[in-house]
C-alpha cells in the first residue's frame, strides 16, 4: 500500500527583507532558522546550506528520541507575522525589499523501503 503525502509537508515556509544596513535578512520561520546575505539569490542559497547542514545534524544525533522535537523549532510569533504580511503584501502588489519562498526538505530517497 502507497503511503500518500502531501508535497507542503515536505515545504519550509521561509521570507527574506532588505535591511536598512543594505543586507538581505532571511529566516526559515518552519525550524527557527536565520541568515544574512548581500542578495536575495545569496540569502536564498544560505539559507538551503544553513537548513541542510541543521537537518543532517538532527537526523544524526544519537539521541533519537529528540529528533520530532528538534524538527518542530517554530520562529517566534512576530517572524511568523513578518512571514504573513510580505505574503499580502505581495498577492496585493509586489514589495520591493521583500519576499517568501520555500525550501524543500532535502531527503534522501528511500529506494527498497
Amino acid at each position: 500500500m502507497s503511503v500518500q503525502t502531501s508535497p507542503n509537508k515536505h515545504l519550509l515556509r521561509c521570507y527574506g527583507h532588505k535591511t536598512k544596513k543594505n543586507r538581505w535578512y532571511g529566516v526559515c520561520i518552519d525550524l527557527n532558522l536565520a541568515v544574512e546575505s548581500d542578495s536575495p539569490e545569496g540569502l536564498k542559497k544560505k539559507m538551503s546550506e544553513v537548513i541542510v547542514s541543521y537537518l543532517e545534524t538532527v537526523f544524526n544525533t544519537e539521541d533519537k528520541a529528540s529528533i520530532p522535537q528538534l524538527l518542530k523549532r517554530r520562529a517566534p510569533l512576530l517572524d511568523w507575522l513578518t512571514y504573513y504580511k510580505i505574503r499580502i503584501i505581495m498577492f496585493i502588489n509586489r514589495f520591493p525589499g521583500n519576499f517568501t519562498f520555500n525550501e524543500v526538505i532535502p531527503f534522501p530517497s528511500a529506494h527498497g523501503c
